[in-house]
This record gives C-alpha cells, sequence and structure tokens, in this order.
C-alpha cells in the first residue's frame, strides 16, 4: 500500500506489543497485529488507551517492541462525517472497549489538513462515485485517510460535495494499517 505523502504521517508512540498472526488451516498467517500507545498531545483520549493496527506490508519488526517513535498510519473504509460543533481533535476507542485491551476501531477526530487525491466520477454506475486521500491531523498526530462513497453521501453529511482544507472531520470504524514505524533518535 502506498500514500502519495506518507513522509508526511506521524502519529508518535510507543510501540508495545507485536501479535503475530496466528495461523490458518489453510497454511497462510493471520496478518500481525501492532499494539501502539499514543505519546502525541494535546488532544481528546483516554490516557490509558492502546490502539491496534494492522501490519499488511510487515513493516514493523520484533526489535522495536518497546521503542517510541513515530508511526506511518493509514485510515481505510471507515465512515467519515463532519464534527458537531464544538469541533475536536483526538480519538475515543469504540463503547465496548476497556483497558487493558488494544482499541482496534476508535473513532478519529481532526481536521484535514490536505487533499490529497480527489477523484469523482459515474463510470458504470447510475450515481456519482467519489475516491479521496485525505491527510488529517488528529491531535495525537497525522495520519492518512483512504476512503470512497457516493456524492449524494457526502451531500447530505457535510452539507457540499468538496471537503477543504480546515473542516473538522469525524472517522468511525476504520481499518487502520502501519505502512512504517521510526524509531526515535534514528
Amino acid at each position: 500500500m502506498r500514500f502519495p505523502l506518507l513522509e508526511r504521517l506521524e502519529f508518535p508512540c510507543v510501540l508495545e506489543r507485536l501479535v503475530p498472526g496466528q495461523p490458518h488451516p489453510d497454511g497462510r498467517r493471520y496478518l500481525p497485529l501492532v499494539v501502539l500507545r499514543p505519546t502525541g498531545g494535546p488532544a481528546d483520549a483516554p490516557s490509558t488507551v492502546r490502539i491496534g493496527v494492522v501490519d499488511r506490508h510487515h513493516r514493523v519488526r520484533e526489535s522495536e517492541v518497546g521503542r517510541g517513535g513515530a508511526a506511518r498510519l493509514v485510515c481505510s473504509l471507515g465512515v467519515l462525517r463532519r464534527q458537531e460543533s464544538p469541533p475536536r481533535r483526538g480519538l475515543i476507542p469504540e463503547s465496548d472497549w476497556t483497558p487493558p485491551r488494544a482499541s482496534l476501531a476508535p473513532t478519529f477526530y481532526g481536521r484535514v489538513l490536505e487533499i490529497v487525491t480527489w477523484e469523482s466520477g459515474r463510470g458504470m454506475l447510475p450515481y456519482e462515485t467519489l475516491y479521496a486521500e485525505l491527510l488529517l491531523d488528529i491531535g495525537l498526530g497525522t495520519v492518512g485517510l483512504r476512503t470512497g462513497a457516493t456524492a449524494d453521501d457526502l451531500a447530505s453529511t457535510f452539507g457540499k460535495t468538496r471537503l477543504e482544507p480546515g473542516d473538522a472531520v469525524e472517522l468511525a470504524r476504520s481499518r487502520i494499517d502501519i505502512l512504517g514505524f521510526e524509531r526515535e533518535g534514528v
């Protein structure tokens, strides 16, 4: 997975755990889960929160467990909404989350820093579709977002057909991938 602004993704954290994928009966392994403790701020987030992200491309090494640094995170396939006032930044774990478990589907709150890709079109479908890649400031760091929607969804959610830098957004039920981890002081 490539993200156009990979070098601008920066989520300060401690890499607390690497949970290897379990073998599947067909011989393949499930993907590893990386547990991160956010260290950035100030932003809204419980101090005990840990988030679990998927290491789909096997970027994290076991030797990095316990180290601080910055993760490069991209959220995909989530539900994007406009934030209600007043706008906030941070993340809130899912409603059934309890420490010390890792939150696997937190809701992110932030603002759009940059629109990397904004492609709309009709193609073979009877309605307009949208594919977008955004850079979000969530207060705890900067994360990427890839999402698809219909133009009607965007208009009904945001009251307009295009987001702009500075718009306050909420991202829920997203798959979170780690595309890299840069250790502090390296």
